[in-house]
Parts: C-alpha cells; structure tokens; sequence
C-alpha cells in the first residue's frame, strides 16, 4: 500500500512540475495566437493541396487526417524536454526516485500530450469552418475521445524514443523528425495506408487505426470496434518498449558512469 500511495504522490509531483514547466513556455496569448495559429495554418496548407487535385473529398480527407495527426506531433515533444532534464542536471535526481525513473518522466512530459490533445480537439472543431468537413454534434464527444486515445498512442511512441535520446542525446532532432515524416507518410493521413511490408509498419504506428475509426464516425458510419481496440493495443505496445528503453537506456548509463550534464 505504501508503495502505491509513494507511486501517486511521485507521478502527482511529476504532473505538477510538468504543469510549471508549461506554463514558462506560453503565455495565452502566444498559445492561441502563436502556437494554435501555426498548427491551424498546417491544416489549411494540406487541405489546400485536396483543392488543387480538384476533388472535395481529398480536401477534406487531407484536413481530417492533418489535423488528427496534430495529437502524436505535438506529443514528440516530450523527446526534447527528457534530453533537457539531462542537460538541466535534475535527471540524476529523477533516478534516485522510489519507483524508477519511468513514472516521474512519464509524468513530467504528459503536459505535450495533454497540450496536443487540446490543439489537435480545437483543429476538429473549426473544420467545419475551415473547409467544411461535418462533424455532428453527436459525433463531436466520440471523436474527442478518439482523439485523446490517438495523442496518447503517441504519447507512449515518443517516450521510447525518449529513451534512445536520453542515451545519445545528438540524435533527438533525427528522432523526431523521421518519426513525424513515417506518421505523415504511413499512418493515413493524407492517403490511405500502404499494404505489404510498408502496411506492417503502418500497423504499428500511432493513429493508424484511430484516424481509420475517426473517419468512419465522421462519415456516420460508426466506430469500428477492432480499429479502436488495435489503437489501444499500440499503446500498450510502445508504453512497454518506452518503458524498457527509458529504463534500460538509464541503468546502462549508472553503470557505465557515462550519465554526465553534457
């Protein structure tokens, strides 16, 4: 029971010093103006690419697609805040925490996914005036939760990359970036998913089958249950894998006493 109770208290701890750093990086104003404005500006980029094919069914496939894949991108950012704990010099006190490092950096970094879950929710609501994709009210609650399991899926994708950078710290910015092209190109957000070989890998990404059930409650047709099921079971796949390359890539550092500031 006690380790419950310390279990709780660190991850509380974690989401309320994640909540500080966020609150440094924006102010309502560059959020809204700023931050929101750009990712809005993504979705009409792409969706204006649907227009000049000359079919209204690709813009609005595209803007749908953009702006759900708006949850896992903006997650990505939990890769650099963790090589930021190590540069910052308080990842050596993380490691001395009761429960392993796992829960506390979980915790700190879910301020992106949250962030993202809230951008890629507003996205959703001004398509209709954007270009024109209908979501019914009725529908709008569902797809909100959709979205909320996308961002997560995501969420736990880039903590196993988080791992890797915390042990090769150069490498982040490739991570992340290789990481957003397979999303952008694999998972269907702009065309449909790939078969063979290159459908496998698609399998296993984020969003690949939440957006699949997020289309087909967009088109009235329900939410396929085995889509959902098999975006939970990604979720659980790359949480286990961040949590072994989170704490195996720690642990290896400790002993080789390679976890320097640098």
């Amino acid at each position: 029971m006690r380790d419950v109770t310390a279990l709780l208290h660190q991850i509380g701890y974690g989401l309320l010093s994640g909540y500080q750093d966020y609150r440094a990086l924006y102010t309502w104003r560059s959020w809204l103006f700023g931050w929101m404005a750009r990712l809005l500006c993504q979705v009409l980029f792409f969706s204006m690419v649907g227009q000049a094919i000359g079919s209204d069914g690709a813009q609005r496939y595209m803007a749908l697609g953009n702006a759900v894949i708006l949850g896992p991108l903006g997650a990505l950012g939990v890769v650099s805040s963790s090589v930021g704990e190590r540069r910052g010099g308080t990842l050596q006190f993380l490691l001395l925490s009761r429960n392993g490092p796992f829960p506390v950096l979980m915790s700190r970094g879910l301020y992106w996914a949250a962030d993202a879950i809230v951008a890629s929710c507003f996205a959703l609501v001004v398509l209709r005036w954007l270009v024109g994709v209908e979501i019914g009210p009725l529908v709008l609650p569902v797809c909100f939760l959709l979205q909320a399991l996308i961002t997560l899926s995501g969420y736990s994708l880039a903590l196993a990359l988080a791992g890797v950078s915390l042990r090769w710290p150069e490498c982040r910015m490739y991570l992340t970036a290789g990481t957003t092209i397979l999303l952008m190109t694999l998972a269907g957000v702009n065309t449909e998913p790939p078969q063979g070989s290159f459908g496998a890998v698609a399998s296993v990404l984020p969003a690949t089958h939440g957006l699949r059930a997020m289309r087909s409650a967009v088109a009235g047709d329900g939410v396929p249950l085995t889509a959902v099921l098999a975006e939970c079971g990604v979720l659980l796949l790359w949480g286990a894998i961040g949590w072994l390359t989170l704490t195996g890539s720690l642990r290896h550092q400790v002993r080789a006493g390679t976890l320097t500031l640098r």
